[in-house]
């Protein structure tokens, strides 16, 4: 009986698709509605014959586009379609000219649902053809977008494509905040989907870093969550990258049964994308195992595919890594006919991208000469105005100097006196200005303190590595570049919290208050910190009740919260501990973060908030402090209504106590 319905439903589905094809065929010949084929399109991905919508796409764009009475909704959606079939068919340049096409017509009419999609599909195209400055631009347009449109999936999908960009760009400190980012979004929206793919770009990132361990327990907790969900694409990626650092860690035959695993699941399923990359891992994997035949063979297959897709970093990846494979192979003239290949695509992309910058020059240049022109014209308008206006404005400016004199003889005596308090104020000011002055000098003295001490730090590491490099080991390499790492990472610290300073004096940083419950926010900053914790075998534990509620801005209080688990972490010794508490009651609520650190004296107390000194000079750990990150939290508790105080003893650990209203006044 289930073999004769199983036969029945199959004959079915067969008769319904054929059905369909001729319906499809004959729509090709016969005048439809724009609504009636874009109707049928949606219908056809709905049933999953993507290249049947693909045709009835053609045919619409081939009786409509250059019809005046077209609907642009409809157009533009035509044309996004085109380009999603045109990538899939590895037609990246084609793709991203109908693209071009479909953002102008979604602008022309101001849909910003469109605009979104068209954004983010240009910035793919963009980065797979290798042109990632256009890719970073269109994925910040498709940003800005969704953030209007509180489009949260749509948000984590651009902050995750902008973190891939700057993983390429090896800025991975970067990449990693856009990362977690996109994954804390994902998290609050509960999509395990999402998560899965966030972790595994945190994962990528990882990779980038050499930080392998992490890497792999990032991409096993994806690659279960995938599992979890069925979704066997993203299992193949997931299988790439691990598989990329099995063969980094020299464990060939693991690498091997994962990217084999991978390349099976991109074939089954046409992306030939993945397909290029994957192979090219296979070839790498080969010839990092001396099984050089296999690598060649991996390596054609890749260059083929990334040609017909016309994905530029992996034919030029290919070559390269080819030019090497001969190498190794002693085969000199093929290695070199390989590298030169590299040289001339390489040199390509960047006299494309040049040629582009040049362009974009000469339209900015003839755009401003159209501006100056019209200038002229106004200002020569505005000088006849003026000659015919002459007489009459003497007459009206005779009549006022008599007036203002006038006027003046009256208010010489009310001028003595206002002149007599203004110098008793003048006197006053000037002492408050001093007090400002010798405060400026010391801000100043801090901040060429606190840069001069990195930039030196650059300096000499570099200057080391450069003049003896010869004598260098690995590990001596690992070391200084160690040291590069750290001393690049406090730069930027102190570069943030200056630039968040400067915004909060000037007013340009107002809190945004809306009532935050704290236990979710402190159980994502020990997650964050955890592996910071973890390299000093510190314990974190968070000690906050359900229900336990603050009235704050959310970016400031995450700003001051990090600032002091941050710091407690750098100023507690190894196998210390941190603790984080809340007490509320029906006014406010106070949250205690306390160390089993280092302490602080009581000479050093009274001046920890004090933007007049030096805060890296408090405590006596080697891990010193950097910039203004306390006197920056005190900025933002006392906007947001709130108080901050710190309890400690050198050598007792240190207790920092927050109080902020636990609902909004009323």
């Amino acid at each position: 009986m289930k073999r004769g319905k199983s036969f029945y439903r199959i004959t079915f589905i067969f008769c319904f698709t054929v059905l369909h094809f001729f319906t499809v065929t004959k729509t090709t010949y016969s005048a439809q509605s724009p609504q009636e084929l874009m109707a049928k399109i949606d219908s056809l991905e709905q049933l999953l014959l993507y290249d049947e919508a693909c045709i009835v796409t053609r045919d619409f764009l081939e009786q409509y586009a250059n019809y005046d009475g077209t609907d642009p909704v409809l157009l533009s959606r035509a044309y996004l379609k085109k380009s999603l079939c045109l990538g899939d068919e590895g037609k990246t340049l084609g793709s991203i000219a109908v693209l071009e096409k479909a953002l102008d017509i979604a602008l022309q009419i101001k849909d910003s649902a469109l605009l979104s999609i068209g954004y983010r599909e240009l910035g793919y195209n963009s980065a797979i053809a290798g042109n990632y400055q256009q890719g970073l631009d269109a994925y910040t347009n498709a940003l800005e977008i969704d953030t209007k449109l509180n489009a949260y999936e749509n948000i984590a999908i651009s902050l995750n494509a902008i973190g891939k960009i700057h993983e390429l760009w090896k800025q991975f400190d970067k990449a990693l905040d856009f990362y977690f980012q996109s994954l804390e979004i994902a998290k609050k929206q509960n999509n395990p989907d999402q998560i899965a793919v966030r972790k595994a770009s945190v994962a990528s990132a990882y990779k980038s870093m050499q930080n392998f361990d992490l890497a792999l327990d990032y991409l096993e907790r994806s690659l279960a969550l995938e599992t979890e969900l069925n979704n066997e694409v993203r299992m193949g990626y997931r299988m790439d990258q691990m598989g990329e650092i099995y063969t980094i860690l020299g464990d060939f035959e693991k690498a091997e049964e994962k990217l084999l695993s991978a390349l099976e699941i991109f074939r089954n399923n046409r992306i030939l994308v993945s397909e290029s990359i994957v192979l090219n891992h296979i070839g790498f994997n080969y010839m990092k195992k001396n099984d050089y035949e296999n690598a060649f063979d991996r390596y054609i297959e890749s260059l083929a595919i990334a040609e017909q897709t016309g994905f530029n970093n992996m034919k030029q990846k290919n070559l390269r890594e080819l030019s090497l494979l001969m190498q190794k192979k002693k085969n000199y003239s093929e290695a070199l006919e390989y590298y030169k290949q590299f040289v001339a695509l390489r040199d390509s992309a960047f006299t494309e991208q040049a040629r582009r910058q040049l362009l974009d020059f000469q339209v900015k240049y003839e755009s401003e000469q159209k501006e100056k022109e019209l200038a002229l014209l106004n200002q020569e308008r505005l000088q006849d105005q003026l000659r015919l206006n002459q007489a009459r404005q003497q007459r009206i400016m005779m009549f006022g100097i008599v007036t203002i004199l006038l006027i003046l003889l009256g208010a010489l005596y009310s001028r003595f006196q206002i002149k007599k308090r203004a110098q008793l104020k003048l006197s006053a000011a000037n002492n408050q200005l001093s007090v400002l002055n010798q405060t400026k000098n010391k801000f100043f003295s801090i901040l060429a303190h606190d840069l001069k001490n990195p930039i030196y730090a650059f300096r000499n590491i570099s200057s080391s590595v450069y003049e003896n490099h010869a004598e260098l080991g690995s590990e001596d390499l690992r070391y200084y570049t160690g040291e590069l790492k750290n001393t690049s990472e406090k730069l930027c610290s102190f570069l943030d919290e200056l630039l968040k300073w400067a915004a909060s004096i000037t007013g340009r940083l107002l809190p945004k208050a809306e009532s935050l419950e704290l236990k979710p926010v402190f159980k994502e900053l020990a997650e964050l910190y955890s592996p910071m914790a973890k390299a000093k075998n510190l314990s974190i534990s968070v000690d906050v009740p359900e229900g336990h509620f603050v009235w704050a801005d959310r970016n400031m209080t995450n700003t001051v919260f990090r600032n002091i688990i941050s710091n407690a972490i750098k100023f507690t010794p190894e196998q210390g501990w941190i603790k984080i508490q809340s007490n509320m009651n029906s006014l406010h609520t106070e949250i205690t973060i306390s160390d089993s650190g280092i302490g602080i004296s009581p000479e050093d107390l009274p001046r920890l908030f004090d933007i007049g000194n030096d805060p890296s000079k408090i405590g006596n750990s080697n891990e010193k402090g950097m910039g203004f990150g306390l006197f920056l939290c005190k900025e933002f508790i006392d906007k947001n209504n709130g108080k901050i105080w710190v309890e400690s003893q050198t050598g007792n650990g240190t207790v920092f106590r927050i109080k902020l209203p636990s609902r909004k006044a009323t």
